[in-house]
């Protein structure tokens, strides 16, 4: 694992506090805060809904963290226990270090988070490198997944070439570079202004991971058995989303591809359409 993290010490406090204030003033649920210890890295969860409810886990992408998903949680808390984890080693609350993806780490980090919640079978919702460590589960823990539904994800395809060294060039050049970013990010998908200005913390002060995302081999997919339901967006300039889903469909046959038009990396309109195929499942 990998300690650097944060440009600075202050850098990680700044981001840290904002995205503690971005939880307590729009979550429009209540929630609690949970920090568990796990085998690799002290991990914050925040848990919506009644624990006696069927778990759904959600895990958000890389330079993010579970705040991506406070406009979603309403969606699904009448059907499910929601736990929105932090990944640690992103900007969080989850301790700052980070796994060696192409390890045994992230299972074992995530394994240990799950069976400390307690959960023995769950349904997952995730998004981008969210996805690919749900997809690492899934190859090593089959029986663990009820339904998972991944908007983007790393690891069927190999990432798009030169997009690392654009995101770095960018973020380099401050404000101007951002939102060049944010274009070759989103795309032309609506986000709302505090979530780009947390964004613009985000990206002053925090490294974002370097290691190429490792690629399943079709004997790993064919252990995924579970329903899978997948989305990405013909303009995505990380992932070629349209070879991903071709793939996926070819390895497993039982999942559903959506590949949506002229749409970039971050999904972020599609809920009622997971809805229903997560309480279906």
């Amino acid at each position: 694992m990998n300690n650097r993290v944060y440009k600075t010490e202050k850098g990680r406090k700044i981001v840290e506090s904002k995205y503690q204030n971005l939880l307590t003033e729009h979550s429009v649920l209540n929630f609690k805060q949970l920090f568990i210890p796990t085998e690799f890295a002290q991990t914050h969860v925040l848990r919506f809904g009644s624990p006696s409810n069927p778990p759904l886990v959600m895990i958000h992408g890389t330079a993010s963290n579970s705040a991506a998903w406070l406009g979603n949680v309403s969606d699904f808390i009448d059907h499910f226990c929601i736990y929105c984890v932090d990944i640690p080693g992103e900007p969080g609350l989850s301790e700052p270090v980070r796994f060696t993806l192409a390890s045994e780490e992230p299972y074992i980090w995530l394994n240990s988070l799950i069976e400390q919640l307690g959960i023995k079978r769950a349904s997952f919702i995730t998004i981008s490198l969210g996805s690919w460590f749900i997809l690492n589960y899934a190859v090593h823990c089959p029986e663990r997944i009820k339904a998972m539904s991944i908007l983007t994800t790393g690891g069927i395809v190999p990432a798009k070439k030169y997009f690392i060294a654009k995101a770095i060039f960018y973020m380099m050049l401050g404000k101007p570079g951002q939102k060049m970013l944010n274009r070759l990010i989103f795309h032309k998908t609506q986000v709302p202004a505090k979530v780009l200005e947390f964004q613009e913390t985000i990206s002053k002060h925090f490294l974002p991971v370097l290691e190429a995302i490792p690629i399943f081999n079709d004997e790993q997919l064919a252990n995924i058995t579970a329903p899978v339901q997948y989305f990405g967006g013909d303009h995505d300039a990380l992932i070629d989303s349209v070879k991903t889903g071709q793939r996926l469909e070819r390895a497993l046959p039982h999942s559903e591809i959506n590949i949506l038009k002229d749409t970039g990396h971050v999904i972020i309109d599609q809920f009622a359409k997971i809805k229903k195929f997560m309480v279906s499942h």
